[in-house]
């Protein structure tokens, strides 16, 4: 089906929209901006269709019940790296036989058919970009429906910006796995500029792409949540807490975040750092905040279920996106549409769309990464003046609301598809 084709489709008489997650429900730990993504775009199809399927490998879903995926043990950590014989690996055979696990695992949707939708009126198939495509191709065929790809960064791009290199059958992934499933598609949403780009790289047509970054669902933002146990029961009833959400890894910089926070917490003693979270580098952050003599000052949680992430934000004081550079930031940051979803005073870095979207010093303040001086002072700033650190947040929560919500960036896909 080409875009043309697409443009004529009516969606008004339609009663339902098909999402899919080409791995298991228990896929992506650590990665839960991808649950995220779906169960928001799901939830927002489902108020504006009725109806709204999620399909995984191993299960068909209710939007609703995706907000608690991935399906693993809620204790489980993501941070305890390789053990045994696995740390001695090289990593290119790790990468190899990774690759090859997807592929054989990409192939197996026997899920598929049961088909819950088969007496409904779809209005298109949604499916999550990954290395090696679900069946959404297939069935927004079988359906004769447009097919929406969305996009947080192609894989093998992504991933090379990580350190993982594929000598050779990289770029051939990238061409004939990745770019063609991506060029098939009738609409490709990617989350930032920058991405967009690459896919123009990659051969996408330019009137396929959609920017379309991360969003909030407001209904579980605008929730009166409140984390007075959770206060309670990380002893910060009389402290400013400076919070930060998301995965431990070396991109976002933590480690320059704590560094910063150590001056801030010797002119505010009563101030305390708070990260949720978990990933591969929460062992050497806690080792820095030990020789740094912050234990007591900085709390790590922990990983947390998505559901309850609301009720930590709640109990921030100030809010911080982290990032180790600026350059090839191409990220979207869930987290700065949460904090601001939530009214919290946010500081972020020039970084990627962030200053392109939002007011410096109106919807939240900005920083220059790499700038230890720039962020301690602005830190400063958010403490010492707390009564304008309420209208910034009050702003930037109008904005998120009005702008940055999963039923708007659905919205504009209908929109591009009408």
């Amino acid at each position: 089906m080409k875009l043309n084709q697409v443009k004529q489709f009516n969606l008004e008489d339609k009663d339902g929209a098909i999402f899919i997650m080409p791995r298991s429900s228990g896929a992506w730990v650590g990665a839960e901006a991808l649950w995220i993504t779906v169960a928001g775009w799901s939830l927002a199809a489902k108020r504006k269709w009725g109806n709204a399927w999620v399909i995984t490998s191993d299960r068909i879903a209710q939007a609703e019940e995706v907000i608690h995926y991935p399906l693993v043990n809620p204790k489980s950590s993501v941070s305890r790296g390789n053990s045994g014989l696995k740390k001695w690996i090289p990593l290119f055979f790790k990468t190899v036989a990774k690759d090859i696990s997807l592929w054989m695992k990409s192939r197996d949707w026997d899920v598929l058919e049961s088909k819950p939708w088969s007496n409904h009126k779809i209005a298109f198939v949604w499916q999550q970009h990954d290395l090696f495509p679900g069946p959404g191709h297939r069935l927004a065929r079988e359906l004769n429906v447009p097919l929406v790809t969305y996009v947080h960064a192609p894989v093998v791009w992504e991933t090379a910006k990580w350190g993982v290199k594929r000598y050779g059958w990289g770029k051939l992934l990238e061409q004939f796995i990745e770019a063609r499933s991506l060029r098939e598609s009738d609409i490709v949403a990617c989350v930032s500029e920058e991405v967009a780009e690459k896919l123009i790289q990659m051969g996408v047509e330019s009137e396929k792409i959609l920017v379309s970054p991360m969003a909030i669902d407001p209904f579980l933002f605008e929730q009166a949540y409140t984390g007075n146990q959770i206060r309670k029961e990380l002893g910060l009833e009389n402290n400013i807490v400076i919070g930060w959400t998301g995965s431990f890894r070396s991109f976002h910089g933590l480690d320059l975040l704590i560094q910063a926070f150590k001056e801030v917490h010797s002119d505010q003693p009563n101030s305390r750092l708070l990260l949720v979270g978990d990933g591969s580098e929460r062992k050497p952050l806690e080792k820095l905040v030990s020789e740094m003599r912050l234990s007591d000052a900085v709390i790590f949680t922990g990983r947390q279920p998505f559901a309850k992430i609301p009720s930590y934000i709640s109990i921030f004081d100030i809010a911080v996106v982290s990032a180790r550079s600026a350059e090839g930031f191409h990220y979207s940051p869930l987290k700065l549409r949460e904090y601001l979803a939530a009214g919290k005073p946010v500081l972020a870095p020039y970084a990627g769309d962030i200053p392109h979207t939002f007011k410096d010093d109106f919807h939240l303040k900005l920083y220059t990464v790499g700038n230890e001086r720039e962020l301690v002072d602005k830190l400063k700033e958010f403490i010492n003046h707390p009564a304008e650190s309420i209208i910034l947040g009050e702003h930037g929560k109008k904005f998120v609301l009005d702008t940055g919500t999963w039923d708007h960036e659905l919205m504009k896909v209908t929109k591009k598809l009408a």
